[in-house]
């Protein structure tokens, strides 16, 4: 039996409730359904006096708690909210939430198709970003008017598959008009005794009784309808802001409608509701669509408005041609210690995207984002995998040493059987990705993004089942730092000098270094990632390549290529857990390294140093982005001296081929005096994988290996 909707309703399960209405109905009219109803009924926070609304956190109060909407899954089923509501024991409800829990495991079962365990960092998500400027330009009425065209031609050819879509697209935006009806309702109730509130209440009302339905005519209207479309999105990435927003604030800074601070004023509220709901990404500065740099002022309103902000993660596009004033912004917002903007190499960028034949526009290309962390997407155009896994390269190498090592007669040799054993589980990895985009086309599509990324309404098909324009698949590389520190101290100390046979070794690696302790410091004297060692370098480039070249190798079932990244954000303590002693030194279940720059606190030879290292690797294999995280002291940033060598590291390293570096400034003796008094630094902010957080939220695990991180000073 199917549980009952008005059950369903009763108990505030909306979302729930739409999907079960026509059970019959093929997926993407039951989902787009359920949109709809979660719309129709979705909580509405208190009006606060602030310049954008809805503002504050997307999930209010206690409704679809068993059943979920989620921007990368569409839905996720809660059994722990099920079994909470199954303990009051309301005999009316009791038969409608077996019948959930029955359907929504059901469904999970024929979604559960990534059974590798190489999921570090993900395991089938879907970041993505709206194409908002097509809104701000045309209005959602204008979607709505294509979809009626394509519905009625869908009717006259009897395209069954394209009615159901177009018929679901309907429901959403139906869900849509009544929900930015209520928003108006509610800011129509909530007048305020203040003139000058009041005068932004009656403002902001103007606004939203013309968009999103109609095209934005000014800045506050462009940013109102950015931060509706933002919500319906569930607030995931605001993307290209200063490219899609600044046409509107040229117009009225001319007209002197707007001044320089208040559009700081507004895009600040912007990035404060990225940051109440754990917001992703945004792309600014940059190329153009037609080839010229796209820095402008809101590029600089933008790095203004994120000063001691932790999202959403800003990403700074880096052409060589980058004026300083907003070489300036940007070290004025990192010394704040957000660690934001992160810095990407744009020329490398564009030429790692068109080597790797995505078949992206040339007038497309320049509108490259990092979704999430930092995976690589185009705004507004894309489908992208990100994570869609992960390969745990010790996990491998564990398991290499323990079959190949003690009877390996070389180096060679022993690369040989990695690299053999790292194919395979690539093989894999990539077949069970394909899987799960194969089953989510079928059961799991995703109707707002159908809505809201091009080019799913204009060829009538759904976002999961490749109806955006660019769909490719980013994975996670993890631990590539320790398996170059433990393949460079096998070389030395088992082929080069002898100090021990291959099961010698072994052994010691089988005690966690416990039959024999001081060995686990001459490992420390091999070697090492980060300090501009040929011998380990030369490991680096070799081992990152052929990761690399090989998930470019194969096509996922949506289309594109594979991608390499290397952007570990909280994961990379928990992904060391499972993962035995490794011949760096490494303890068994302790952290990897975090991201793709050298093993926390190995790197000991100055910035430069790191760098060099960093970029021996092939990052144009790996355009899904490959994550540096750098401590540098103040001083780099508190004179024009220390700017300028600032500004030429940089330089220097992305000349090298390095595509993107993120700067924490935060000293130790704040990180130390952060671990024994939390309560004092609420505020403080570190960077962690491809992200800033909160140094407080991190687990203990994670808070020492930000402390182990070599902090650079000006030499």
């Amino acid at each position: 039996m199917f549980p009952d909707p008005d059950v369903l309703v009763s108990m505030n399960e909306f979302f729930a409730a739409g999907y079960f209405e026509e059970p019959d109905a093929p997926p993407i009219r039951r989902w787009a359904r359920a949109v709809r109803r979660r719309l129709e009924n979705r909580a509405l926070g208190p009006y606060q006096e602030t310049l954008l609304y809805p503002s504050g956190p997307k999930h209010i109060g206690r409704e679809n708690r068993i059943v979920t909407p989620d921007y990368s899954f569409t839905w996720i089923y809660n059994e722990a909210a099920l079994v909470e509501r199954l303990s009051q024991n309301e005999p009316n409800e009791r038969e409608t939430l077996e019948a959930l829990r029955d359907a929504m495991c059901d469904l999970q079962d024929q979604l559960n198709l990534i059974k590798t365990p190489h999921t570090v960092g993900g395991r089938g998500y879907t970041h993505s970003i709206p194409n908002y400027g097509r809104i701000l330009r045309k209005g959602l009425a204008q979607h709505a008017h294509r979809i009626t065209q394509k519905l009625t031609l869908a009717y006259r050819r009897e395209n069954k598959e394209h009615i159901d879509f177009y018929l679901g697209l309907q429901d959403v935006l139906a869900g849509i008009e009544c929900w930015h009806h209520r928003i108006l309702e509610r800011l129509g109730t909530s007048p305020t005794e203040n003139s000058s509130q009041e005068r932004k209440r009656k403002q902001l009302m103007t606004a939203l009784e013309r968009v999103p339905f109609c095209s934005a005519r000014s800045f506050f209207e462009a940013v109102v309808a950015y931060n509706f479309i933002y919500y319906l999105d569930d607030c995931d990435n605001l993307g290209r802001v200063d490219q899609e927003l600044f046409p509107y604030y040229e117009r009225d800074l001319i007209a002197e409608r707007i001044t320089h601070d208040e559009a700081v004023e507004l895009i600040r509220n912007l990035w404060e509701n990225s940051d109440r709901n754990h917001g992703w990404s945004v792309g600014i500065g940059g190329t153009t669509s037609t080839g010229e740099a796209a820095y402008n002022e809101l590029t600089t309103i933008c790095l203004e408005a994120a000063h001691k902000i932790r999202r959403p993660n800003l990403q700074l596009h880096v052409r060589r041609d980058m004026p300083q004033h907003i070489w300036d912004a940007a070290f004025d917002a990192i010394a704040t210690g957000c660690g934001i903007p992160a810095l990407y190499h744009e020329e490398e960028y564009l030429r790692a995207l068109r080597n790797t034949h995505l078949g992206i526009r040339e007038k497309d290309i320049g509108w490259h984002n990092g979704g999430g962390c930092t995976e690589t997407m185009i705004h507004g155009l894309s489908n992208v995998g990100s994570l869609d896994a992960g390969i745990n390269l010790p996990l491998i190498l564990v398991e290499t040493l323990e079959n190949a090592l003690p009877s390996a007669l070389s180096f060679e040799e022993l690369i040989t059987a990695f690299k053999r054993d790292i194919a395979e589980v690539i093989r894999e990895i990539v077949s069970e990705v394909s899987d799960d985009q194969e089953a989510k086309a079928r059961l799991r599509p995703q109707p707002m993004r159908s809505l809201l990324i091009d080019d799913c309404i204009d060829v009538g098909r759904e976002f999961n089942a490749g109806g955006a324009r660019y769909n490719w698949s980013v994975v996670n590389v993890a631990g590539l730092a320790n398996v170059i520190d433990s393949l460079a101290a096998i070389r030395e100390v088992v082929f080069e000098k002898a100090e021990k046979t291959g099961m010698e070794l072994l052994e010691v690696l089988r005690s966690d270094y416990q039959c024999d302790p001081t060995f686990q410091l001459r490992l420390a004297r091999c070697p090492r990632f980060g300090n501009n060692q040929p011998l380990a370098d030369e490991i680096a480039r070799d081992i990152a390549a052929f990761v690399f070249r090989e998930f470019l190798r194969y096509a996922p079932w949506r289309g594109g290529k594979f991608l390499a990244s290397c952007l570990m954000f909280v994961t990379y303590a928990a992904a060391g857990t499972h993962v035995k002693a490794t011949p760096d030194g490494r303890r068994a279940g302790e952290p990897i390294a975090d991201s793709a720059g050298p093993h926390q606190g190995r790197d000991k030879n100055g910035p430069t140093a790191m760098l060099k290292s960093v970029a021996a690797i092939p990052h144009h294999l790996a355009p899904g982005t490959l994550v540096v995280n750098a401590r540098f002291t103040r001083e780099f940033f508190a004179t024009p001296e220390g700017r300028e060598k600032m500004k030429k590291l940089v330089q220097t390293y992305f000349d090298l081929g390095g595509m993107q570096l993120q700067i924490n400034v935060v000293d130790q003796e704040t990180l130390q005096d952060a671990i024994v008094h939390p309560e004092q630094y609420q505020d403080l902010i570190v960077r962690v994988g491809g992200y800033s957080e909160y140094f407080n939220r991190l687990s203990p695990e994670l808070k020492r290996t930000v402390l182990e991180r070599t902090e650079h000073a000006m030499g």
